[in-house]
């Protein structure tokens, strides 16, 4: 059996609650003279603080099993409950052992007050009932303290994921290589540059907006994804194919914004692109629930734009943060999938 391992603030707690209850353990044992006799009164103090000490860290393994038994947080009236119902008869216990032994030594014969007993029990009872609460709620102090920490690392991970999916549509590139597209479609086909533009709008409507949540509907994304994809198109041809298959069913459920943008933004990067060699990118959903991004897989010999990978590591973040299911990633052959959590 390991013993428990202390951080500051645990030791901290044990030495400010079991210093002052072996002075009242003591008092109560020897009464007034313990106070009258300095040598005595240390002497008896480091014997029961010594014991106190060795009893609290079987409390702190009983404590560690039921945290590990009831890691709910709607457990934990239940958790305090059986802890101090465990935590009293074996208080009582010690406490009784400790009254036992000064009495068979002789240690402190003159001092000994039996009549105290029942007070030596007692306080007993008091003291597992300050140090389980005080305990929970330092525990809790931390949690808090860890989820404000998360908090702030997520917020940033948001503000990473829209500049990433702004600087992806905003960058110089992307500009020219739009603006040039509607400058063509405007004189052979101005119908088709009106749409082209209103898509433009409508990508970039989104990538402004996407900070109003934590997460969006998978419809609202694939509504996203349709307007760039088909500035894409109108970019590469028949270099490049899109395919959705979705069902009305899966809609409905959710998943962080621009997670499918940066993905795709990264399988754009790290493939080529061409119409001998087509890159095909295609959406459906698991039977287990989960979205699959399945792509042909043809790599660049160097990659120069590494926005990609700093989205996939922005995306794996913002799930871990979440506290969602890890991505699965494999590759069979030439095609590779992801697999994404829906909530």
């Amino acid at each position: 059996m390991r013993l428990p391992k202390y951080i500051a603030s645990e030791y901290q707690l044990m030495l400010g609650i079991l210093i002052p209850y072996s002075v009242l353990l003591n008092f109560l044992i020897f009464s007034k003279p313990y106070f009258n006799d300095y040598v005595f009164a240390v002497q008896v103090t480091l014997i029961t603080l010594s014991i106190k000490v060795v009893d609290w860290q079987l409390h702190t393994i009983i404590a560690m099993a039921l945290a590990g038994k009831f890691l709910k947080p709607a457990d934990t009236m239940r958790r305090i409950g059986v802890s101090l119902l465990l935590f009293v008869p074996l208080t009582a216990l010690v406490n009784t052992l400790i009254f036992v032994f000064y009495y068979q030594t002789g240690i402190g014969e003159a001092y000994f007050n039996t009549e105290n007993y029942g007070w030596v029990l007692i306080s007993g009872v008091g003291l597992n009932m300050l140090a389980t609460f005080l305990h929970e709620g330092m525990s809790n102090f931390e949690k808090w303290k860890a989820a404000l920490t998360e908090t702030e690392q997520l917020k940033t991970e948001y503000a990473k994921s829209r500049l990433e999916g702004l600087k992806t549509q905003v960058n110089p590139h992307f500009l020219f290589n739009s603006i040039n597209t509607l400058s063509s479609l405007i004189g052979e086909d101005p119908g088709k540059a009106e749409v082209f533009l209103d898509e433009m709008c409508k990508v970039y409507r989104y990538l402004l907006k996407t900070d109003e949540g934590e997460f969006v509907t998978l419809q609202t994304e694939l509504q996203f994804l349709n307007s760039w994809f088909y500035i894409l198109k109108i970019r590469y041809g028949q270099a490049i194919h899109f395919d959705m298959d979705v069902d009305n069913n899966s809609l409905e459920k959710r998943i962080p914004p621009l997670t499918l943008q940066l993905l795709i933004e990264q399988i754009l990067n790290r493939n080529i692109i061409s119409k001998l060699k087509p890159l095909r990118i295609c959406i459906t959903v698991t039977d287990a629930g989960r979205l699959a991004l399945q792509h042909t897989v043809a790599l660049k010999i160097a990659v120069e734009d590494q926005a990609g990978n700093a989205g996939l590591e922005n995306v794996v973040n913002k799930f871990r943060l979440l506290d969602l299911e890890p991505m699965r990633i494999a590759r069979n052959g030439d095609t590779q999938t992801i697999e994404i959590p829906l909530t």
